[in-house]
């Protein structure tokens, strides 16, 4: 009886043991097709070969509704580009969104959509670069390709003077985004896998509602952050390194609130020495290290006052004035 059991074990044994490496088996057939498949399309396609583009992306009809002088709600414009080097900068007042540049065409789908004013969800415009091959094929073209540096390398321009609530995603990027002398009414950045820099570098025209900044997985510099003239900022990073200036030309008719938090990795602030703290203001540092904030002109002077919320997680914060 004894050696039955024993028998039968060694026998489940043997099957478990079989089955896994069946699975194993059929895992590696099927990766190994999946490749083939993938480098067969990509030499299909051929080389990711950038070609120029040169686009007017039309906006002022579509904002109809919303231009200088007239009642309605702000256009919406959302910018959302993957893989590649971009800038995004103040156009000429009276013109249409530009796009120029490179991209290449056989890998990627430059694309635009339109909202009208008087539309659910409008006035809108959305202008995407995104992938128009599976993963697979993306990394076997990489794998093969004998150019180096990205495909993809385009300059937008937006126009000065039309009230625009912008949105922008950007990953797996280098971006210069300067925002400065734009008639913005909201901005919401998701800044992703890259090498970011977002300026201010003049006065916004006219208040913005919320500024809000999400960077991770990647280094995000924000420069001049006073002259978003918002009422609420609100920056959240992970993963990576966050930098942000408290330069620029604040609102002194209240106290903006500016919520900065990081998360695994390094938080710097730097603040100038005219930028009075609020008493109200409060720092905190979980699993990571914390400089303190220089007080000693926040009684006096007269320059803007900002409410802080300073936050930081397994990783360190340093705070300067300049």
């Amino acid at each position: 009886m004894a050696q039955q059991a024993t028998w039968d074990w060694k026998k489940v044994v043997l099957v478990v043991a079989g089955g896994a490496a069946a699975l194993v088996l059929g895992l590696v057939a099927l990766a190994t097709a999946g490749f083939v498949w993938a480098a067969s399309t990509a030499e299909r396609l051929g080389e990711p070969t950038p070609e120029p583009v040169a686009r007017s992306v039309g906006i002022l009809e579509t904002a109809s509704g919303s231009v200088p002088g007239a009642s309605g709600e702000p256009l919406r414009l959302e910018i959302e580009l993957h893989d590649g080097t971009f800038e995004i900068r103040p156009g000429p007042p009276g013109t249409d969104v530009q796009v120029e540049g490179t991209y290449a065409k056989s890998y990627y789908e430059l694309s635009e959509e339109h909202t009208p004013a008087g539309e659910p969800g409008g006035p809108a415009t959305r202008i995407r670069l995104r992938r128009s091959q599976s993963f697979l094929v993306q990394i076997a073209a990489e794998v093969f390709s004998r150019s180096q540096g990205p495909q993809n390398a385009l300059t937008i321009t937006v126009p000065a003077e039309v009230p625009i609530a912008l949105s922008l995603k950007l990953s797996a990027a280098e971006s210069r985004i300067d925002l400065g002398g734009l008639s913005l009414t909201d901005l919401e950045a998701d800044l992703a896998m890259g090498e970011h820099l977002l300026d201010f570098s003049e006065p916004l025209a006219g208040r913005s509602r919320r500024v809000r900044v999400d960077g991770s997985m990647g280094l995000v510099r924000l420069e001049n952050l006073g002259n978003a003239r918002a009422t609420e900022l609100e920056v959240n990073g992970s993963m990576g390194s966050l930098t942000a200036d408290l330069g620029g030309d604040w609102p002194r008719d209240d106290v903006p609130d500016l919520t900065l938090s990081n998360s695994m990795g390094e938080l710097r602030l730097a603040i100038p020495a005219d930028v009075r703290i609020a008493p109200d203001s409060d720092i905190s540092a979980a699993l990571g290290e914390a400089d303190r904030i220089e007080r000693a002109n926040d009684t006096g002077g007269e320059g803007p006052v900002v409410r802080l919320h300073l936050s930081t997680s397994m990783g360190e914060m340093r705070v300067r004035r300049y």
